[in-house]
């Protein structure tokens, strides 16, 4: 046996040891759920395996992880077990085809990260008009394509269930009503100069500023006359008794 291949054969057990993994669970009472996933024996701050998010039994989301980064194919899914997500992370980047469904299990939403291409959506702002600014003229029209956030609606609607409270009074009433935040989306997607439009208890109308705030900046630029465009958007947040039932968590 030559002396190269005694030196491999040496560290190939080494190699095996630092691969070897351990299951870790965390549970968490509220929201109630339950993560599951590996990480190496060798650095346990490293996941490395299969991950799961579960919640009242039921899996939530389903994703690999490879030396600590997101890897392979990620799935959500909602409460009722019904498809949400579906994409391929590489190294803790989204690529290829993602593809986003709402509740009734419609695609709502085909985005390719690869070529970072918009492939398909729906939106229930089709044919409304929106404001456009352009320094400081501004013009009411209907846009070639809305401005769209990236997974649609239900995945704007995910996000605002998962991170909003209901504020109460000083007497512990709750209020119960919308209040309507407006913002731009520029050209490049970006949003700024968000604003309560239309407001309801102030403590309501705080707290849906600052969750209309912490939405990622991941927005498709409308278009109009075939150009990028700024307009104004707006978000009702609702506050009624059934509107912070239920959690999400997004992959």
């Amino acid at each position: 046996m030559t002396r190269n291949a005694l030196i491999l054969l040496l560290l190939i057990p080494l190699f095996t040891v630092g691969k070897e993994t351990k299951k870790v669970t965390i549970t968490s009472l509220f929201p109630p759920y339950r993560e599951v996933f590996f990480v190496l024996k060798s650095d346990t701050s490293i996941r490395d395996g299969e991950y799961k998010l579960i919640s009242e039994g039921k899996t939530l989301i389903l994703g690999y992880y490879k030396m600590g980064l997101k890897d392979s194919l990620w799935t959500s899914f909602n409460m009722e077990g019904q498809l949400r997500i579906k994409g391929c992370y590489s190294q803790n980047s989204r690529i290829g085809v993602w593809e986003y469904y709402n509740d009734k299990q419609e695609l709502e939403q085909k985005f390719d990260f690869t070529d970072n291409v918009l492939l398909l959506y729906r939106t229930q702002f089709a044919n409304h008009p929106f404001r456009i600014v352009s320094g400081s003229d501004t013009i009411h029209a209907i846009l070639d394509r809305p401005p769209l956030f990236l997974g649609g609606q239900t995945r704007i609607n995910e996000f605002i269930n998962s991170q909003i409270t209901f504020p109460l009074h000083k007497k512990n009433d709750k209020y119960l009503g919308t209040v309507y935040i407006e913002f731009l989306i520029d050209s490049t997607g970006r949003a700024s100069e968000h604003h309560i439009l239309k407001g309801l208890f102030p403590g309501c109308n705080d707290e849906a500023l600052r969750v209309v705030k912490m939405i990622p900046d991941e927005w498709i630029p409308g278009i109009y006359n075939g150009r990028f465009v700024t307009v104004n958007y707006v978000i009702p947040i609702v506050f009624d008794e059934k509107t912070f039932k239920n959690f999400s968590i997004l992959p």
